[in-house]
């Protein structure tokens, strides 16, 4: 058994980048609640309920931005593959219908799949992977389907541009998580630990950042 661990994330210039917006969202909520005391003090209520307000709103945009890069990761680690991702499958935010949904952070899950189970393996946006899943893809149909039919055009533009992650197993089922801005050749490395346990897998990418490492890989 190869107890090595290997995993996936968020890419370094996205995590730097992500950082230094957290350490902004977490000195503007401060400030903001330095003031929001102060006004209340001196008797400028008004203004303290506005400065409150305002950090409120960097906490949330702190707590987002959080969980939107360092929350999901992919890894590989005594032959099982581990893929943490968010509860609904693509956005780090929750999707339901209120209209404060958007800046409510969702909660993750993590799906363990066995690397004798997996048969396929699909990297790219959404309609290169339906185009190439299985009947197996069923449950992937019906979780990208809302997000198709969705009014939200900014919605419907990042879930149609993104890349995922499709995997399909020899039982029938599938799993599937979104991978924007990972490190390609982590995922890939991970991929070569799966392949190494069963050089019968069938990978198939069509993000041009994952393809040279894929090549290289196919090629050993």
């Amino acid at each position: 058994m190869n107890k090595r661990l290997i995993k996936a994330t968020a890419d370094a210039s996205t995590r730097k980048k992500a950082v230094i917006s957290i350490l902004a969202f977490g000195l503007l909520a401060i400030l903001s609640i330095v003031m929001c005391v102060y006004d209340i003090t001196v008797g400028l209520r008004l203004y303290g309920i506005l400065f409150g307000i305002a950090a409120v709103m960097f906490i949330v945009l702190l707590i987002l931005k959080i969980n939107s890069v360092f929350a999901t990761y992919i890894k590989a680690q005594n032959n099982v593959l581990y893929m943490k991702s968010w509860a609904n499958d693509f956005l780090p935010y929750e999707i339901g219908g209120s209209f404060f949904a958007d800046l409510k952070p969702s909660r993750t899950k993590i799906t363990q799949v066995p690397f004798d189970e997996i048969e396929t393996i699909l990297i790219g946006a959404k309609d290169f992977i339906k185009r190439n899943m299985s009947e197996s893809g069923k449950a992937f149909a019906k979780a990208i389907y809302p997000h198709e039919r969705t009014g939200n055009k900014s919605r419907k533009k990042t879930i149609a541009t993104m890349d995922m992650i499709y995997v399909e197993t020899n039982n029938n089922e599938c799993c599937f998580m979104c991978i924007e801005d990972y490190d390609p050749k982590s995922v890939v490395d991970i991929i070569g630990a799966i392949y190494d346990y069963n050089p019968t897998l069938y990978v198939k990418v069509n993000s041009r950042e994952y393809k040279r490492y894929i090549t290289k890989l196919m090629s050993k």
